[in-house]
């Protein structure tokens, strides 16, 4: 494994706490990481996540713009908000940042919005990322495992609000965090590569973006919980701007199958498989790749 590049990564909290208002009142939460002049990238968080994971990355030529969802850290919560409404939220930002193109790359629960921002703008959107991602409910190894815990609980209401709040409350308390880690441990040891992030700063830097997420409201979590379980609003082989999949086969979070269905199914797409990542240590691994896909289709 190589050094993680969160170990260095720049904190300014003028640049971490930014919002835009929207069209209607609502105001988006963003945050900007990475070269203030390099090629434009929004970042889009993880489930749970917020705005701050575009910070954690150094300086790498792009200027990675973190937003969070409506309900997650700064964004104000939009009641019954569908994975359609995402573009619409993202063109008026990059209005606000005048912005007429950009790229767009989704980490785990943030795929989804980066395929909608890239299906729904692609007259600016220059290329998407997809890293370790979730994808439609009808991809398979969504229902299943520990992706699929999630889906059982999709169709019903109360059993959303409640899963949320529960989490909430497990990732505001160090304690019942430990204990949580430690459970799923003995359920289901995470593999080499992403033990050796366990303790490191990559994961403090991500405890602390679940902890922003979270700060306020469970209620952007339990609106993804019930969007990941709902069908697309478009089809994969709809996308149409050039298409870059990263997915490693030892993730235990996210399984392999979901980034193989997007590969068959995304036209054009380039897929890359790491044959001994998990789900945290694919984005410390894969990271220059990464940038480099996105820099070179600006």
């Amino acid at each position: 494994m190589t050094d993680s590049p969160f170990a260095t990564a720049p904190n300014d909290p003028e640049r971490s706490n930014r919002t835009c208002r929207l069209p209607g009142g609502r105001k988006l939460g963003y945050a900007e990481g990475g070269d203030p002049n390099g090629v434009p990238v929004f970042y889009f968080h993880g489930f749970p996540g917020s705005r701050l994971e575009a910070t954690l990355l150094p300086p790498s030529g792009i200027r990675l713009i973190g937003v969070d969802r409506p309900g997650y850290g700064l964004s104000t919560p939009r009641p019954r908000r569908k994975l359609a409404d995402w573009p619409q939220d993202i063109a008026a930002l990059a209005d606000h940042l005048g912005l007429a193109r950009f790229g767009v790359v989704g980490v785990s629960g943030g795929a989804p919005y980066a395929s909608s921002v890239a299906h729904g703008l692609p007259d600016r959107v220059n290329a998407l990322a997809l890293v370790c991602g979730l994808g439609p409910p009808d991809a398979p190894g969504m229902m299943f495992g520990r992706t699929g815990s999630v889906g059982s609980a999709l169709r019903y209401p109360g059993a959303r609000v409640f899963m949320a709040a529960l989490g909430r409350r497990i990732m505001l308390s160090d304690r019942a965090l430990h204990r949580m880690r430690a459970w799923r441990m003995r359920r289901r040891p995470r593999p080499a590569a992403d033990m050796e992030l366990r303790n490191g700063p990559m994961m403090q830097f991500m405890v602390a973006s679940w902890r922003e997420g979270l700060r306020r409201s469970s209620l952007g979590m339990a609106a993804d919980a019930r969007i990941y379980g709902e069908p697309w609003h478009f089809a994969l082989k709809d996308i149409a701007v050039p298409t870059g999949i990263w997915h490693g086969r030892e993730d235990t979070v996210v399984p392999v199958s979901i980034g193989e269905h997007y590969a068959a199914h995304v036209p054009g797409a380039v897929a890359h498989f790491s044959e001994n990542d998990g789900h945290f240590s694919l984005a410390v691994n894969a990271y220059a790749a990464v940038t480099d896909f996105l820099k070179a289709r600006a």
